[in-house]
């Protein structure tokens, strides 16, 4: 009977430490998200709600004038798809790689909102090369340790973590593994 008891304490032991830690892993909002920037849509959102009220974030730094703009259509369907499952989609432009992005954001409306359908938010036009890089854009390079090399780069992001996976822009939004990558966070409690 000594023994048995010093299983269950030792289990007792484990399931606490088990509970702290998972509690101690939890991600927290860095300082640099902690604002709010302006969207396309004419308003603003704040960083930190809007990467935390989703089970699953999906990040693309756009560009309207690229070969990959269509994207932009699958991009939409995913959003529509997953949304009431804790899906949000969220557009950065850039004009980093090619120069392919409007500095008008009337412009980058356009493109986003009239050709595309895009109802997912858009920011107002940003950068990830340079000395201030977009807070959203340098978390998710971060957290997946992979750099945007172009247009279109798409990371999979979990709020609950901090970690990122990240997708080249050839990955189209339809693509297997993307949607795989979501869907994975999407079934998690």
């Amino acid at each position: 009977m000594h023994a048995t008891k010093r299983r269950f304490s030792a289990l007792l032991l484990l399931v606490g430490l088990l509970g702290i830690n998972h509690g101690a892993l939890a991600w927290q909002c860095p300082q640099n998200l902690k604002q709010s920037l302006p969207t396309l849509e004419a308003g603003s959102l704040n960083l930190c709600d809007t990467v935390l009220s989703a089970k699953a974030v999906l990040v693309v730094n756009t560009a309207s004038m690229c070969g990959f703009t269509p994207q932009f259509e699958g991009l939409e369907k995913l959003y529509k798809e997953f949304k009431n499952q804790g899906l949000i989609v969220l557009g950065v432009p850039t004009a980093d790689f090619g120069g392919q992005e409007y500095d008008n954001a009337e412009k980058t409306a356009k493109v986003c909102h009239a050709n595309y359908g895009v109802s997912f938010p858009m920011f107002r036009k940003a950068c990830i090369r340079c000395d201030q890089p977009d807070p959203l854009l340098r978390l998710v390079a971060e957290a997946s340790d992979t750099m945007p090399k172009w247009n279109f780069y798409k990371y999979v992001f979990d709020p609950n973590t901090g970690t990122a996976r990240g997708f080249n822009s050839r990955t189209k939004p339809e693509d297997a593994a993307l949607r795989k990558a979501i869907t994975d966070l999407l079934a998690l409690p």
